[in-house]
């Protein structure tokens, strides 16, 4: 079985290889870069581990410097340890409920690993092995400074027999943890996490987060912070007699794997065919390792497969290396949950003493309007918090953790005292503490200043900011979101040049585009959101000179992070379109960027050296706004068309055609191109009124008229290239399926019978890169289209 690191920041769930004669089940597999990928999707704003290691590799050299400018030696450093024993109504000692005896044997063993105590199996003569300085002790009080009837370990009864990885970061953990800022929280189990092939894992880790990162959380959900271990690997079977643990996993090895996660350890293999670990002394290897193979040769190099972090059996294992010493030292400084623990004084033998003031907030820089939440860290045991916050409101507390609104533009003071039954801590008082800035929660932002310009593409015919002949996808532009705003709800986009093809305003579309701006060199990554306007709509605004406004058909996340916002530049239809922008070294910071033809994103300065700004505003904020889709931008005269609104809890509608004006969704049958607008209330809104135009077609619908929405869908979309494509209609023959890219070429053509009204036809993309594709049915003389984003 592979051991597991799971993070909300860095997930990882891995196994060791179990040997046959283990009772518990056969080799698992590893699923560490899907399940991370899994994550980050889920909570982007977990940032990325590139932000993570570049902070931490330079707090690396710094620490370098510091040691050698001083001649200082590292401190040993002393990490307090709860182990919460989950159990199922089992007496003290028996099954899951394991006993006292085996936890200690388990805290030695991780001693003895994590300081290379000679005499035992954590000694090694390596001259790359490292004594880590790091000890671990059980601690003796309680969150509630109450002397613990069994150090180090809190006995929980969970009432069921196995757990989860679920259910045991959404229930379990969430209601047993102690405060991660003065424990280090272990979670001891029966592990039921199955993976393909049978078995389980064998445990989970939190990674450490960061600090002082532009646009990154400076923490990671306490309530899940520390390492799961199956109990059936926790501890050490040659201390004594445990009849429960594994065969081949039941030296102790499983939390100290898991603690170099928690500590901020890669694998040794990088999670990659000779990946990087980032640490220049642990050889390169192809993959993980299984059993003991010593003499392994892989990348070139004899496998280190005696270190921790490696997969190798609980015997093999030996050795910490002196670069992994000092990622585990610099997570110590940068990590804040890490940093606090050195400070506890939850292992003494004094329960309780007149307390020592501390605390630390979730953010020191907040929007007027905004809120700080404070969270105590004193020593000492306090049972009485006294706050006092300049400028904010409430300007006083007596809750432990308050949450505080400032209002006015200012740095602020913050003052704290505590007290128990021993005394009361001298006042903390903390000047300038929280600055507040003198920008709202709701904002727009641009990088546009200078004199409106269309650029012709430069050496080409075209437009440096639209379609050309160097056939470029797409165009962006940047906004690093200093500020943090969370919610995106529209923009405006100005357009110097909008062009139909054949002359007329067809039903064609412009699709405007955010990214996230985790790309190669902040470029744009992940779309976060898109919204078709139809060209007649770009002509339009072009003729009278006015930008083009968009409001999403949801709210587009930015998670506090950089991100982009722009257009794709599809060449089928022949239409054109150019935005406008700044005359060329007006814009000092290279925000414009465009994707070429063979997909890479490149800033115009980098690729082109034009230095220029696009002219696009950003309506962001801190609190939602009203937004709204329509089920189909192009209709019949009286056809069926749903609107829907997001954003507010109470919506009122006005407008031509509809069925009722009040409800987040209305049904309309306009015979005519009609707007109508949603007024949003029940909530505090950036914007409390959202307005989408229904385009009524005149006469037939021609051969270039997409009915997507109605009789045609591709699903799942986006995907990872297997999709399903649906067609609804009464026509038969002769039907060719197809799929184009932005450039318009043909890269997948099939040729079918349509027989019945339903056509279905499954497609396979997965060959190809990731992008927007154009799928297409043609039959007769009609063409439908469908955009579709392949991950």
């Amino acid at each position: 079985m592979f051991r597991l690191l799971l993070s909300l920041s860095l997930l990882f769930i891995c196994s060791q290889a179990i040997q046959a004669q283990d009772p518990l089940g056969p080799p698992d597999k590893c699923a560490t870069m899907q399940m991370d990928s899994a994550l980050r999707a889920k909570y982007p704003q977990l940032g990325t581990l590139n932000d993570f290691e570049r902070q931490l590799q330079l707090k690396m050299v710094e620490l370098k410097k510091r040691m050698a400018a001083s001649r200082q030696t590292a401190t040993v450093i002393t990490i307090p340890v709860v182990v919460h024993v989950v159990h199922n109504g089992e007496a003290v000692g028996s099954g899951r409920n394991i006993s006292a005896a085996q936890v200690q044997s388990q805290l030695e063993t991780l001693n003895e690993d994590y300081r290379r105590k000679a005499g035992t199996p954590g000694f090694n003569a390596n001259p790359v092995g490292a004594d880590i300085e790091i000890e671990f002790c059980a601690a003796v009080v309680n969150p509630q400074g109450q002397t613990m009837a069994e150090p180090g370990i809190d006995r929980y009864n969970g009432n069921r027999a196995n757990w989860n990885i679920n259910d045991t970061d959404g229930i379990l953990k969430p209601g047993t943890y102690w405060n991660p800022d003065k424990y280090y929280n272990i979670w001891v189990l029966e592990l039921n996490e199955p993976v393909a092939g049978g078995g389980s894992v064998l445990g989970y880790a939190q990674f450490p987060s960061q600090s002082n990162l532009a646009g990154i959380p400076t923490s990671s959900p306490a309530s899940t912070d520390g390492v799961v271990i199956d109990y059936r690997s926790f501890g050490n079977a040659s201390k004594g007699n445990f009849p429960t643990m594994r065969n081949t996993y039941n030296l102790g090895r499983t939390l100290t794997h898991e603690t170099g996660h928690w500590l901020g350890l890669r694998h040794i293999w990088g999670d990659a065919n000779c990946g990087d670990d980032f640490c220049a002394d642990t050889p390169p290897q192809a993959s993980a390792s299984s059993g003991c193979p010593t003499g392994r040769v892989s990348c070139g190099n004899a496998n280190m497969v005696q270190n921790y972090m490696d997969y190798s059996n609980d015997a093999c294992m030996n050795i910490f290396t002196l670069n992994q010493k000092d990622r585990i030292r610099a997570v110590m400084e940068i990590s804040p949950r890490r940093n606090t623990l050195l400070t506890s004084n939850v292992c003494g033998t004094l329960v309780a003493s007149r307390p020592t003031s501390n605390f630390q907030a979730n953010t020191r820089k907040v929007l007027l309007g905004g809120q700080v939440r404070f969270t105590d860290i004193s020593s000492g045991f306090p049972t009485k918090w006294e706050w006092t916050f300049e400028g904010g409101t409430p300007a006083t507390s007596t809750e432990q953790n308050p949450t505080v609104t400032y209002n006015q533009p200012g740095k602020f003071k913050v003052t704290l005292v505590t007290s128990n039954a021993i005394g009361t801590s001298d006042p903390l008082v903390r000047t300038e503490y929280i600055e507040v800035l003198n920008q709202g929660l709701c904002a727009e932002v641009t990088n546009f200043s200078g004199t409106p310009t269309v650029i012709r593409e430069p050496g080409g015919t075209g437009y440096l900011a639209g379609q050309n002949s160097k056939r470029a996808q797409a165009v962006s532009e940047f906004f690093d979101n200093t500020l943090s705003y969370n919610n995106l709800a529209g923009a405006s986009l100005k357009f110097g040049v909008a062009k139909a093809a054949r002359g007329a305003a067809t039903e064609s579309v412009v699709t405007v585009t955010v990214w996230n701006g985790r790309g190669f060199q902040n470029g744009p990554g992940a779309i976060l959101g898109q919204k078709d306007v139809p060209l007649r709509t770009i002509l339009d605004d072009v003729a009278n000179n006015r930008p083009t406004t968009v409001t999403f058909d949801k709210n587009v996340p930015l998670f506090g992070l950089s991100y982009h916002v722009g257009v794709l530049l599809p060449y089928a239809a022949g239409d054109t379109v150019a935005l406008v922008t700044s005359q060329n070294g007006e814009s000092l910071f290279a925000t414009a960027w465009r994707q070429n033809q063979k997909g890479d994103w490149l800033r115009y300065a980098d690729s082109l050296g034009i230095n220029v700004s696009h002219n696009i505003t950003a309506r962001i904020g801190m609190k939602p706004s009203v937004q709204v889709a329509s089920s189909s931008l192009f209709i019949d005269p009286g056809q069926t068309v749903t609107l829907n609104a997001t954003g507010a809890s109470v919506f009122t509608w006005s407008g031509t055609g509809l069925n009722t004006t009040l409800g987040p969704q209305v049904v309309a049958q306009p015979t005519q191109t009609t707007s109508y607008t949603v007024s949003g209330s029940g909530v505090d809104l950036c914007t409390a009124q959202a307005t989408v135009r229904v385009n009524v077609r005149t006469g037939t619908v021609t051969a270039t008229n997409p009915l997507v929405e109605q009789a045609m869908t591709v699903t799942p979309n986006p995907s990872d290239g297997l999709m399903t494509v649906s067609f609804s209609s009464p026509l038969r023959g002769a039907l060719t399926l197809a799929v184009r890219n932005l450039n318009g070429v043909e890269i997948v053509r099939q040729a079918h019978q349509k027989t019945t009204d339903t056509f279905e036809q499954s497609l396979n993309l997965q060959s190809a890169s990731g992008g927007v594709y154009f799928v297409e049915v043609r039959i007769g003389e009609q063409i439908f289209r469908k955009r579709v984003i392949k991950n």
